[in-house]
C-alpha cells in the first residue's frame, strides 16, 4: 500500500551523495562548505551583446569560460570543495577543486556532485531518446543515458565500486555509509560490493521514511500533542479556504487544522483509501520553503540539500463511485536532525 513511486530516471545524476565514512580511508567525515564556496559559476551580463559564463574563485581569478556544468537550467555549485565542469569539445564531465585545479579529468559522460569524498559517475554511455532515436548530437528534447558503466569514485578518481545501479542508490543516505564484510539488513539498508571486497552499506531513505510513516506517524494520528511534535516549526500549505499558500507555525497549524488532519489520516491508517509515499527528488522548493526555519536545510545550492535532508510526499487517492480517480491530497515531510517533520499539506476539500 505504501510502495514507493519510482519517479526518477538514469539521467538524474544531480542527486546529492555523501557519507559519514570518507571514501579514501578511515579519516573522519568533513562537512561541506557550500556556504563559503571558493569557486562558483558566474553568468556575466556586463556586455549586453555577449553574455559570458565562467567559474570564479574566491580570490577573483576567472577560469573555465564556456565550460560550465548546468542541469535543467540550473548551474552547478561547489560541494565538498569541488565543482563539475563540462569539456564542450569532448562532451565529457570532470571536476575543479576550489583552487581551480582539475582534480578529476573530463572523462565521464556525467557525474553527481562530490560530497564527503565520493561521486557517482557514468562512462562510455550513449544519449538515447525516449523513443529510441540517437541523441549523441544533443538535438533531442527528452533523452537518457544508455549503456556504459555506472561507478562510484573517490576524490582521487579511484573507482570504489565498478557496478553501481542508479535506481538502487539514488535514494540512500550516503552519510550513513558503513564498510562491512556482509550486506546490511535489506529492510532498511541498501548494500553494494566494492572493488576492495567490502560491502558498502547505506541506509535507504525511502525504506526509512516508509517505516516511520506507517509505524510512527499514522499510529499517532489521533494524538494532537504527538502530531505537533511531528510538525515542523513552520508549515506552508494549500488549503481549500484559500487560493494562496498559507504559512503557519507548527502550533498554529495544529490548533487550526489538527482535527482535520486527524480525520484525514484515519482512513489512510485503516487502509480505507490508497496512499503512496514518494521521494521529492530535488528536495525543498526554495521559492516556497523560505524563512529562518528552512534555512538550515539549504546548502547554498538550489534546490535544497536533498542529500542530507530529503523531502517526501504522501499522496492519498480519492475515487469516485465508478472507481476512477477523482482527486488527490498531499502531505509533505522533511527529514531533519530531529527526525521527519510535516512541512505542509495540500487539501482539496474542507
Amino acid at each position: 500500500m505504501f510502495g514507493i513511486l519510482k519517479r526518477y530516471i538514469l539521467l538524474i545524476l544531480v542527486g546529492n551523495l555523501a557519507s559519514g565514512v570518507v571514501a579514501q580511508g578511515n579519516e573522519p567525515a568533513h562537512p561541506d562548505t557550500n556556504s563559503k564556496a571558493g569557486i562558483a559559476i558566474i553568468l556575466d551580463t556586463t556586455d549586453s551583446n555577449k553574455w559570458r559564463h565562467y567559474y570564479k574563485l574566491a580570490n577573483g581569478r576567472v577560469l573555465g569560460e564556456d565550460s560550465i556544468y548546468a542541469f535543467d537550467a540550473t548551474y552547478d555549485c561547489e560541494s565538498d570543495g569541488k565543482i563539475r565542469f563540462r569539456d564542450t569539445i569532448r562532451d565529457k564531465v570532470g571536476f575543479f577543486d576550489n583552487n581551480g585545479r582539475v582534480v578529476v579529468p573530463a572523462i565521464y559522460n556525467d557525474a553527481s556532485r562530490f560530497q564527503n569524498g565520493m561521486a557517482m559517475v557514468i562512462k562510455d554511455a550513449k544519449r538515447v531518446g525516449w523513443d529510441g532515436e540517437d541523441c549523441e548530437k544533443g538535438d533531442c528534447e527528452h533523452w537518457s543515458w544508455k549503456g556504459g558503466s555506472m561507478m562510484l569514485i573517490n576524490a582521487r578518481n579511484e573507482v570504489l565500486v565498478d557496478q553501481f545501479e542508479m535506481d538502487s542508490y539514488s535514494v540512500v543516505n550516503w552519510y550513513s555509509l558503513q564498510l562491512k564484510d556482509t550486506p546490511g539488513d535489506t529492510s532498511l539498508y541498501s548494500s553494494v560490493k566494492g572493488k576492495n571486497g567490502k560491502w558498502y552499506v547505506f541506509l535507504n531513505y525511502e525504506k526509512e521514511f516508509d517505516k516511520w510513516f506507517r509505524e510512527k506517524y499514522l499510529t499517532a494520528s489521533t494524538d494532537l500533542q504527538k502530531l505537533r511534535e511531528f510538525a515542523h516549526d513552520s508549515l506552508v500549505s494549500s488549503l481549500p479556504e484559500s487560493t494562496e499558500w498559507i504559512r503557519m507555525s507548527g502550533d498554529e497549524f495544529i490548533q487550526k487544522c489538527g482535527s482535520r488532519l486527524t480525520a484525514r489520516l484515519q482512513p489512510i491508517r485503516d487502509h480505507e483509501i490508497k496512499a503512496f509515499t514518494s521521494l521529492t527528488i530535488y528536495g525543498l522548493n526554495p521559492y516556497i520553503h523560505t524563512g529562518p526555519s528552512f534555512e538550515p536545510f539549504f546548502d547554498g545550492c538550489i534546490p535544497g540539500d536533498a542529500g542530507r535532508y530529503p523531502s517526501f510526499n504522501v499522496t492519498s487517492n480519492f475515487m469516485d463511485k465508478s472507481g476512477r480517480l477523482e482527486y488527490q491530497e498531499e502531505y509533505s515531510f522533511l527529514r531533519t536532525n530531529k527526525g521527519y517533520k510535516l512541512i505542509g499539506v495540500s487539501w482539496r476539500n474542507p
